[in-house]
């Protein structure tokens, strides 16, 4: 592999049986250094994690800038695709579950435990600002298997940006002072237990937990899609994950979209912002 160089051994995460993890120093985006391992080397397992301390071309949803200053976490996990391919977005919603959980489960510095909500599709808040964004990527290896790269951003400390498409935030401002490797530890545990459930009961179980943190019922939501904003009343998930909103028109289902913060008038379809922080 020569497009780049691991800064030193695999350092001290915790990781479930089987996983293992690569980090380095820098890369253009541990996404699209994790699908070149995939689709280059084709000698690969799920649990397979590539982790950069920082990103010099980060991604986010639609080719957005995800900015990526050290300190935070960038990581990117290979993960068996379904085997039908159509439910493959479904692990978006099972990495927001655990990517919450984790959080959770952080040590916090005399505080209470923060409102910790999932906004469709892959993003997590934290008293309604972003702290993680999670990007799935289909990929395929020289024997044709396919594989999703679940690739995951967290905020622990602040980013200072100037025309953020999300208001974000970061652990650190909700007391939670952590390190990146502790956070990888806990978080692959927690991914860990979703993936059986999700294999196990299926995304019924994985949709009814991101429902109970995520939009009250009845909530008043704007979508961004690529022809523009459409709002409505939140009314559920469908059985594969798609956006359901009442609307003055009657009953939408959305499958492609951004869900907009309040006060945003465009909103990231239009991809002129950067995402908050990540890959």
């Amino acid at each position: 592999m020569t497009w780049f160089t691991a800064s030193r051994a695999p350092p001290e995460p915790h990781l479930p049986p089987g996983w293992r993890v690569m980090e380095f120093d820098s890369l253009d985006s541990t996404n699209a250094a994790l699908k070149r391992i995939v689709e280059q080397e084709g000698d690969v397992q799920e649990g397979l994690m590539v982790w950069a301390n920082t990103q010099t071309a980060g991604r986010g949803r639609a080719g957005r800038v995800w900015q990526s200053p050290r300190g935070n976490v960038y990581v990117s996990i290979l993960i068996a695709a379904p085997e039908s391919l159509a439910q493959a977005p479904e692990l978006g919603f099972v990495a927001a579950v655990a990517v919450r959980e984790t959080i959770l489960e952080l040590p916090r510095h005399n505080a209470g435990a923060p409102k910790v909500s999932c906004k469709w599709p892959n993003d997590i808040l934290i008293e309604g600002e972003k702290v993680c964004g999670i990007l799935p990527e289909l990929t395929t290896d020289d024997q044709k298997r396919s594989w999703i790269v679940l690739g995951i951003g967290i905020n622990l400390k602040t980013v200072a940006l100037d025309r953020a498409a999300y208001p974000p935030t970061a652990l650190s401002v909700h007391q939670i002072d952590t390190s990146p490797a502790h956070v990888l530890t806990v978080l692959t545990r927690s991914l860990f237990k979703w993936l059986q459930i999700w294999r196990e009961q299926g995304f019924a179980a994985i949709r009814q937990q991101w429902c109970d943190c995520g939009p009250d019922l009845g909530a008043n939501i704007a979508v961004g899609l690529p022809e523009g904003a459409v709002s409505g009343e939140f009314i559920g998930l469908d059985e594969d994950g798609a956006l359901l909103l009442e609307t003055r028109k009657g009953r939408r289902r959305i499958v492609v979209g951004d869900v907009l913060f309040p006060g945003s008038e465009t909103g990231p379809a239009t991809g002129e912002n950067p995402d908050a922080a990540g890959d």
